[in-house]
């Protein structure tokens, strides 16, 4: 689904480092002579590639966790890694920019034991995925990014922390995007959440055509149609009558909010679209602090269901 760029002290062929996960980078010291990939000119030092648990964390501070299962899966099939384990991981979980991950720990796997079995590494990255997510639990603010990245801080990609809250939900899941295009796994994730009884609130700006302030005659609906008939995923847009501003000028749905039950949020710059989860730069945080996201929570709810609130339901079908 997006273009995943890369995290942590680690490092690919490319020359792009991984930034850190759980510390940070500053507060370690990389062992003398290691280097970058990608320095070159007659007075580049050796390369020394990264081992395989830098590798492993590094994977696990990156990839959404359905890359990670389906990479697990893969792992415990394969012997040792031979010329098709690449491929393999790649085709497991399709996403751009995978082939650089994969060969990372291809190549971290044969420079340390080529003879240890794919189960036993398999379960290592299984392991640290685990304890990953445990520490992630935690932290009460957790920063998620799209686009580049740097190693200053400790970030997770803004895809995989959207699937992670979007999975935390077991009651309600209030998601509010001005534009939506694409981003199918978001939408399967959603899916999930509401096939397991969970009350979906889908909040979203509309074409001019319906009132709203989208160019163009099509808006986020288009991306949410194969959910239209989910009896809980419930679709609502700001009224058109109720827009105006005190300067006269009419607003716009603009926020991006995706809140799992009354315990954790994700707040940020990105809307819903693929090139806002992969090409773009843009910020969020996480918030996992119940007394915050269940007053974000109620603030909409209050806009949604009070007699004269603001937020009305929206029908599936744009007008013709």
């Amino acid at each position: 689904m997006s273009c995943l760029p890369v995290r942590r002290g680690d490092v690919l062929r490319t020359g792009q480092p991984l930034p850190g996960s759980r510390t940070s980078r500053r507060n370690i010291q990389r062992p003398a002579g290691r280097v970058l990939y990608g320095m070159t000119g007659p007075n580049a030092p050796d390369v020394a590639p990264p081992s395989l648990p830098e590798v492993l964390s590094g994977l696990v501070a990156t990839l959404p966790v359905t890359y990670l299962a389906a990479w697990v899966s893969v792992l415990r099939t394969v012997a040792f890694p031979d010329g098709r384990t690449e491929s393999r991981l790649i085709a497991a979980h399709p996403g751009a920019g995978l082939g650089p991950h994969a060969s990372l720990l291809l190549s971290a796997w044969r420079a340390t034991d080529a003879q240890l079995p794919g189960s036993a590494l398999a379960l290592a990255l299984e392991a640290a995925s685990n304890r990953y997510e445990q520490d992630l639990a935690t932290r009460h603010v957790e920063i998620a990014v799209s686009g580049p990245v740097s190693d200053a801080v400790s970030i997770r990609l803004t895809a995989s922390v959207a699937i992670q809250v979007i999975r935390a939900a077991s009651t309600t899941l209030l998601i509010t995007s001005y534009a939506a295009f694409g981003v199918q796994e978001i939408v399967s994730e959603i899916r999930a959440a509401a096939d397991r009884g969970v009350s979906v609130d889908l909040v979203l700006e509309t074409a001019r055509a319906s009132g709203g302030r989208l160019f163009g005659d099509s808006d986020g609906r288009a991306a949410f149609h194969d959910l239209r008939f989910h009896p809980d995923v419930h679709l609502w847009q700001w009224a058109n009558d109720e827009r105006q501003g005190p300067g006269g000028r009419r607003g716009s749905m603009h926020a991006k909010i995706i809140a799992a039950d009354r315990n954790t949020a994700l707040l940020g710059s990105a809307n819903l679209t693929d090139s806002a989860y992969s090409d773009n730069l843009e910020i969020g945080a996480v918030i996992r602090d119940p007394g915050a996201v269940a007053s974000l929570v109620d603030h909409f709810s209050n806009l949604m269901h009070s007699a004269d609130g603001p937020l009305v339901r929206l029908p599936w079908q744009p007008p013709s």
